[in-house]
């Protein structure tokens, strides 16, 4: 299938640590939703190299966004990382994906699993009112490997103070102890019930889950839900786990 690309402007570009960034740029590209992701792209060498993120950006910006992760020997990553504001990106004009929140069944509590960039796309879905509307609570559990990876602070703070009392917020870093943080995978924060213990939120059947990031975290993840005796969900069944793996 052919795909229809749009030239962009870069307005931001945000280093949050040496391979951590993320880019913000302006076009003239069709609404999307919440969840979708689509492909950014870079002439290279006479040819159009491309690869897909989601966006960190809601449709209520009036900006799109992306964050990534600087590949040195890769093609396209270490060339997006030379960009500077004014600088021009190849978007792909249609948005797709499913990880949204019109195919999450209802629930009474809303998990969210996120490792490394996986975070950015629930950035994109909290910017919105669907998950605060449905959901009587909110959990977000963010893993990385270093605490300097933890990006979104400011606007994790945002959502704490404007969702009192909704929204957990629960970060853990697994190669470095640190105040305020935990010290475990997400699998072992679950078998351990330290996530719960600490969003005082039970996980079982009332509750729907979104997970995004490392493969090997998402199945060891989805095999403990599992055990709970909650399913994957899919459009002719409808189930508990939605699922966005990035490799």
């Amino acid at each position: 299938m052919a795909i229809n690309w749009i030239e962009t402007e870069i307005i931001e570009h945000t280093r949050w640590t040496d391979s951590l960034a993320s880019l913000k740029f302006k076009g003239n590209v069709p609404t999307y939703t919440a969840g979708q992701y689509t492909k950014v792209g870079l002439h290279i060498d006479g040819e159009l190299v491309s690869r897909p993120y989601s966006y960190v950006s809601s449709p209520n910006d009036d900006y799109l966004e992306i964050i990534y992760v600087n590949v040195p020997d890769g093609v396209l990553t270490p060339k997006l990382h030379e960009l500077k504001v004014g600088d021009k990106l190849q978007v792909m004009e249609k948005s797709v994906g499913f990880f949204t929140m019109n195919e999450v069944p209802d629930g009474k509590n809303l998990w969210m699993f996120a490792t490394g960039t996986g975070l950015g796309v629930f950035i994109s879905l909290l910017k919105t009112s669907d998950p605060w509307e449905r959901f009587d609570n909110v959990i977000l559990v963010h893993g990385v490997r270093h605490s300097n990876e933890l990006a979104y602070q400011d606007q994790i703070s945002e959502f704490d103070k404007n969702k009192p009392g909704k929204f957990t917020y629960i970060k853990t870093v697994t190669r470095e102890t640190i105040d305020g943080c935990l010290n475990v995978r997400i699998p072992e924060g679950i078998k351990s019930k330290q996530f719960e213990e600490l969003s005082k939120v039970v996980i079982d059947k009332d509750s729907q889950f979104m997970i995004c990031g490392n493969p090997d975290m998402i199945n060891d993840t989805v095999e403990l839900l599992n055990e709970k005796g909650l399913e994957r969900n899919r459009r002719s069944k409808p189930g508990n786990i939605t699922l966005e793996k990035y490799w």
